[in-house]
């Protein structure tokens, strides 16, 4: 499984853009934006870790 998470994150390059606002509806009042916002970010990059790692990287602030 941690191969299939790998290849994915390689194939996967999202803009940055989108990162801020999902990282922004993370922090949304309504329960139902921030689980979604959460969705999208662990579909995109795999865990949580990696999520991090993506962010400051590109220093987005969260």
């Amino acid at each position: 499984m941690s191969n299939h998470i790998e290849v994915k994150k390689q194939q996967l390059n999202p803009p940055n853009v989108l990162i801020k606002t999902w990282c922004t509806l993370a922090r949304d009042e309504d329960e139902q934006v921030r689980t979604h916002a959460m969705k999208m970010l662990l579909d995109t990059f795999g865990d949580l870790e990696s999520i991090v790692k993506f962010v400051k990287s590109n220093n987005i602030k969260v």
